[in-house]
């Protein structure tokens, strides 16, 4: 990775800065040069997301009502759009009702595509994104309609404030990550993009136009884990799609991993979960006892899978033997 930067922070601001209120759309870069900032595509969506009853987050209270705690941002952002032009969540929830594709293809979309006034859609040949075309002109109706620039503007000190705790915290876990992945040089680079109006502690990692985007949500402290996991996801994901179908004990151990505590639903994600996990804690350098607590979750055989990455092969040459250590390392069955 290209360490072009020698200062702790530094701004870039781009053209569009002058048409915003105050800095925006600066960027900060890390000392290896990873870009982090906010992205004006990423919150038009999800906008549009919590308009349309995106409302996943930490619950504080389950009876008589339900009681979702959201970050101060997106509950500001939530009582523009929820009682804003109701014409915007017409075309937005028939434009879902029309497509319905994940969250994760949306974002995807999103970070491939242009920003305000959204003029053109993504250029992928993907089907899953081609079939997205025309969500440019529910962004764009979005962003007029509920003055989503005008209300970017005066959050943007939440979005400095949260970039800035990444700042010093990415740079050596997620050139470690490149190397246990092996990813080359010229190889795809990073942006993290801080996304306030998603839930507490997620991070979403998707393909943007030749970079991984991580897309962060809200957290007390730098997710530095999750954005590592999502990091390797993006990259493992594939590798995994192939190989998880030839994984004859992978249903029966999801199972027994589940009871434990992994969040995964079906047996190719929790291949992806396991491989993620891995890549996350050896590159933070972690400790006997983050291994024994992933184990503890349900993530089998973690520590081990963890060294088949020195080994030097591609993944795919060895991801099944992986998942079969995995098998080897379930705790016994209590009698």
């Amino acid at each position: 990775m290209r360490s072009i930067f020698s200062a702790a922070l530094i701004l870039v601001a781009s053209p569009a800065l002058a048409a915003s209120e105050g800095d925006w759309f600066a960027s900060l870069y890390t000392g290896e040069g990873i870009e982090l900032r906010a992205d004006e595509r990423v919150f038009a969506l999800f906008a549009v997301f919590n308009a349309l009853g995106f409302d996943q987050g930490p619950v504080s209270r389950k009876e008589p009502v339900p009681k979702v705690n959201y970050h101060p941002v997106r509950q500001q952002v939530r009582a523009r759009v929820i009682g804003g032009d109701p014409d915007v969540r017409k075309l937005a929830d028939e434009f879902l009702d029309k497509h319905p594709a994940t969250l994760r293809t949306y974002l995807t979309w999103a970070v491939q595509g242009s920003p305000p006034p959204f003029a053109t859609a993504p250029k992928s040949k993907e089907k899953d994104l081609a079939d997205l075309k025309g969500f440019e002109a529910v962004l764009a109706k979005a962003w007029a309609g509920w003055k989503l620039g005008e209300l970017m503007g005066t959050v943007q000190g939440d979005y400095r404030k949260s970039l800035k705790g990444y700042l010093g915290a990415i740079d050596a876990p997620l050139v470690k990550a490149r190397q246990i992945l092996k990813v080359p040089d010229n190889g795809p680079q990073s942006l993290l993009v801080v996304n306030l109006l998603d839930a507490q502690d997620v991070v979403r990692g998707v393909m943007g136009e030749g970079e991984i985007v991580l897309v962060v949500g809200p957290s007390d402290k730098p997710n530095v884990e999750g954005l590592l996991r999502e990091y390797a996801r993006v990259i493992i994901d594939p590798v995994v799609a192939r190989k998880a179908g030839l994984w004859g004990g992978g249903a029966q151990l999801l199972k027994e991993a589940q009871v434990s505590g992994a969040t995964e639903q079906t047996v190719g994600e929790y291949a992806t979960g396991l491989l993620t996990y891995a890549v996350a804690l050896k590159a933070m350098d972690a400790n006997d006892a983050a291994y024994d607590a992933a184990q503890a979750k349900g993530y089998f055989g973690i520590k081990d899978i963890s060294k088949m990455f020195d080994d030097g092969k591609p993944l795919d040459a060895w991801v099944l033997d992986a998942l079969a250590k995995a098998e080897t390392r379930r705790p016994a069955a209590k009698k």
